[in-house]
């Protein structure tokens, strides 16, 4: 995020909107469409509101209160920099940035930082902002089988997938929910409720 200040034009908007779109990617697992098809006025009391979801679906995304307040700032500056239009996120054009500039910026910046290697081969993607999100929910959730399911359906719905079996897609083995597999695995061994 903080290289993403460092985005030319220097001085403009542009910055900043890449800064604080990539923080809200990761802050919520949002989608890249999602978050560059709101509008200022889908930041309201209750969360964002996501009209244009995958298969044309509708939500609302509750937001942390740090997340609020990073939006407000972002807000203030575009505000300051002159960033007309009703798009939430803009460039230098008052438009919302496409999906592909998006992703040449995040590529360029996550090679830039070494995380990602030249072309032709594979790294960090913007899209692991999503999958990051799902698998760090997951390891926060409390560490009972029947709570880890009723969680998941709930990151499903949050996620905005049709169906949780979609979500499945994004988990993937750290060493927090390995440890805690372990544990319930043993405790079934044992004989034990999990």
């Amino acid at each position: 995020m903080q290289a993403a200040l460092e985005v030319p034009p220097q001085g403009t908007i542009s910055p900043y909107t890449y800064h604080y779109v990539f923080g809200l990617l990761a802050a919520t697992g949002m989608r890249i469409s999602e978050a560059l098809g709101l509008k200022r006025d889908d930041l309201t009391e209750e969360g964002l509101i996501l009209r244009n979801g995958k298969f044309d679906n509708c939500r609302v995304v509750p937001v942390h209160a740090s997340t609020r307040r990073a939006l407000n700032d972002y807000i203030a500056i575009r505000d300051k920099l002159g960033g007309d239009g009703d798009d939430l996120f803009v460039v230098t054009t008052g438009r919302a940035p496409t999906k592909t500039r998006v992703h040449v910026v995040f590529v360029r910046l996550a090679r830039q930082l070494g995380i990602r290697g030249p072309k032709g081969t594979r790294g960090a993607r913007l899209h692991d902002l999503r999958h990051t999100f799902a698998v760090r929910s997951l390891e926060t959730c409390e560490h009972d089988r029947e709570a880890v399911g009723h969680h998941t359906a709930a990151l499903s719905a949050y996620l905005g997938h049709a169906d949780v079996e979609a979500t499945y897609w994004y988990l993937q083995a750290t060493p927090v929910l390995m440890h805690d597999i372990a544990a319930a695995a043993e405790q079934l061994f044992r004989g034990e409720a999990a």
